[in-house]
């Protein structure tokens, strides 16, 4: 089966820059995508293994081939609604013919795409058997690009860096992204500033891959972006709203989680299980301070909001200032909101405002003997 279309995971940190484009009128942003080209091919089967064979033997009834790599991200870009120029180069082979069918197939157009005789297209291949995988094959060139299709991948970008309004860079360290092409980038980034996410996978022996982002230079680079903090209600509205989002089921807690425990994280896996996109309201310092009193909170609000977004159930953090998310909650009007166990609806704040729009109420109970009151008094304890 080709051209399976890969099921949209939300990626934060490229939400978050559709996300302020939302917010500055711009619905369709053109967002150049450049870097290492991938193919994942998927061979899923059934064991057809014999009792004096040494290895298994999978019958291959399915086969699927999804954009990998820096392909995958522009995939992406275009299922949130962006329009994605697509920079890269592939091989003359029927590898690269099929990624350059499961990118037309998504609507991305390939008219970008340098093709070279003397490359080999990147290839993943996993061999399924039922969800276990088996083996993974890895094939295709990784030397650094040649000077004269490194040149034609440079005026490619030139001629396109104008026009668009932001650039994602996929370094997977093929040998697409050249530092040649880097230093052009960082000329164009200074004439023209835009929006600039640089992804780089660097390998250290062949064994340990270690991921890391980071800008082109800080003096080329316009923004920070975290990766799951949301600044203010109106983008995080125009994001639920969007066509990447619009229709799944949102779910919506709020909390102080000045100290993250396990009781904590137990409960937002339970809330993030009741649907598809889960967003955290939490309290600023000072309305820790009203609610908890003057030697509260212990961690501020940045430290807080970074040790949530570290938990993969949570989708999207936005901090407010009054001591109820009531407006917040009003505004978004999330599918379900969540509260612990020791609420009821007539006892939660915000159960007018929730019943007002029709939405649902769940309350989940606390893991026992965890909480951040505790844990402060037995370190106080400790220390007397």
């Amino acid at each position: 089966m080709l051209g399976w279309s890969k099921p949209v995971k939300p990626d934060l940190e490229m939400s978050e820059v559709w996300n302020a484009f939302l917010a500055k009128g711009i619905a369709h942003p053109q967002i150049i995508v450049v870097g290492d080209a991938i193919l994942d091919c998927y061979l899923q089967g059934e064991s057809k293994s014999r009792f004096e064979s040494p290895v298994p033997i999978v019958t291959v009834n399915d086969r699927k081939q999804i954009p990998g790599g820096a392909a995958d991200t522009a995939f992406y870009l275009k299922s949130i609604g962006c329009q994605v120029i697509f920079l890269s180069v592939i091989g003359e082979d029927w590898e690269g013919h099929l990624l350059r069918q499961t990118l037309e197939e998504s609507g991305i157009t390939t008219s970008y795409l340098l093709t070279h005789t003397l490359r080999q297209t990147l290839t993943r291949q996993r061999i399924m058997l039922g969800s276990q995988l088996l083996v993974r094959t890895d094939s295709g060139s990784t030397d650094a690009i040649d000077s004269c299709t490194e040149q034609a991948l440079i005026n490619q970008l030139k001629n396109c860096f104008a026009q668009c309004q932001a650039v994602i860079v996929c370094d997977y360290g093929y040998g697409i992204v050249t530092q040649r092409l880097k230093d052009s980038l960082a000329q164009l980034q200074h004439s023209f500033p835009h929006v600039l996410i640089i992804h780089e996978k660097i390998i250290h022996e062949k064994i340990t891959e270690v991921e890391a982002q980071k800008p082109l230079s800080s003096a080329h680079s316009p923004f920070l972006f975290s990766n799951k903090h949301i600044s203010n209600s109106d983008e995080l509205l125009a994001l639920v709203n969007s066509d990447g989002i619009a229709g799944r089921k949102i779910v919506f807690t709020n909390g102080c989680f000045d100290i993250l425990h396990a009781g904590h994280v137990s409960y937002l896996q339970r809330a993030k299980a009741l649907g598809d996109i889960l967003i955290i309201g939490v309290n600023s310092d000072n309305s820790i301070r009203r609610l908890k009193g003057p030697t509260r909170p212990i961690n501020t609000l940045e430290d807080r909001i970074q040790v949530l977004a570290a938990l993969d159930c949570v989708d999207y953090l936005i901090a407010f200032e009054e001591d109820s998310p009531s407006k917040l909650i009003g505004k978004l009007c999330p599918d379900i909101y969540v509260k612990g166990g020791d609420y009821t609806k007539e006892t939660l704040p915000e159960t007018p405002v929730v019943e007002e729009y029709g939405g649902v109420i769940e309350f989940l109970p606390f893991v026992e003997n965890r909480s951040t009151t505790k844990i402060i008094k037995r370190i106080l304890q400790g220390k007397n």
